[in-house]
C-alpha cells in the first residue's frame, strides 16, 4: 500500500482537534440533546447525527449545522445546535479554513448500542442469521439499523475520508472500539448475505481491507 497522501494526514489532524474540543468541552451538552429529544419524541430514534462544522481564518468557528437537509427545521437541530452554541466562540488554531463533516454522538447510548461482549463468537454468525430469517418471515422486527448504516453494510466501499473519521473516533472515543465492531459486522454479515450484488464490480474491498487499512492509518499518523 502507498503512504497516506499528506491532504489525508491534515484531514485526520483536524478533524482529531474537532473531535477533542467536542468530548471535553460539549459531550454532556450533547448527551443531554440527544436524551432531551428521545424524551419529547417517545423513543430513541438516533444515536449519532451528520454534522457540518465550518472553520473560517485561525481557525475559528464559523457555524456548525445539521450534515443532511431531512434532519433541518427538526428537535434534533433545535436542540443539538443550542448544545453547541459555545463552539461559535472556539478558536482552533492548528485547524486550517474549511467545512468539515463529522457525526455528533450520544456517547452513553451509542457505547450501550455497539457492545457485544455478551455475544460468544461461536454464536454471534447464527444471532444475525436468526435475526434476518425471522425479520424476513415477518415475526420480528429486523434490528435497528447502524449508525452510520453504510459503515456496517458489507456491500458499501468505505471512503478514504469515512476511513479517516472512523479512525478518529476511534482515538477520541476508544470505549466504542468502533472499529472493531465495523470489521466485525461486515464480515459477519457478508457471511450471511451470499447474493450477487449488481453490479457485481462495486464490491472492490473485503471488510478486512478495510480494518487493516483504517489501522495502518492510525499506525502513520502515530508516527
Amino acid at each position: 500500500m502507498e503512504p497516506a497522501h499528506p491532504m489525508i494526514i491534515k484531514l485526520h489532524d483536524d478533524l482529531l482537534a474537532i473531535y477533542k474540543l467536542i468530548r471535553e468541552k460539549y459531550q454532556v451538552n450533547i448527551d443531554k440533546a440527544f436524551d432531551t429529544v428521545s424524551k419529547q419524541i417517545g423513543f430513541v430514534v438516533a444515536t449519532s447525527l451528520p454534522v457540518r462544522i465550518e472553520i473560517g481564518d485561525k481557525g475559528v468557528v464559523k457555524q456548525l449545522s445539521m450534515g443532511s437537509e431531512n434532519l433541518k427545521g427538526t428537535l434534533f437541530e433545535r436542540e443539538l445546535l443550542a448544545a453547541t452554541e459555545g463552539m461559535k466562540k472556539e478558536k482552533l488554531a492548528t485547524v486550517g479554513p474549511g467545512t468539515f463533516n463529522l457525526y455528533l454522538i450520544w456517547f452513553s447510548a451509542l457505547k450501550l448500542k455497539l457492545r457485544a461482549d455478551w455475544m460468544e463468537p461461536a454464536h454471534f454468525r447464527k444471532l444475525i442469521l436468526d435475526r434476518r430469517i425471522t425479520a424476513t418471515a415477518g415475526t420480528k422486527p429486523i434490528p435497528e439499523p447502524q449508525e452510520p448504516a453504510h459503515w456496517f453494510d458489507p456491500g458499501a466501499l468505505i471512503s478514504a475520508e469515512d476511513a479517516v473519521l472512523i479512525s478518529v473516533i476511534d482515538e477520541i472515543y476508544p470505549e466504542l472500539r468502533l472499529a472493531d465492531t465495523v470489521a466485525s459486522y461486515r464480515t459477519e454479515l457478508a457471511k450471511v448475505m451470499p447474493e450477487v450484488k449488481e453490479p457485481a464490480h462495486f464490491r472492490r474491498a473485503s471488510p478486512d481491507d478495510v480494518l487493516q487499512a483504517i489501522r495502518k492509518l492510525l499506525d502513520e499518523t502515530q508516527r
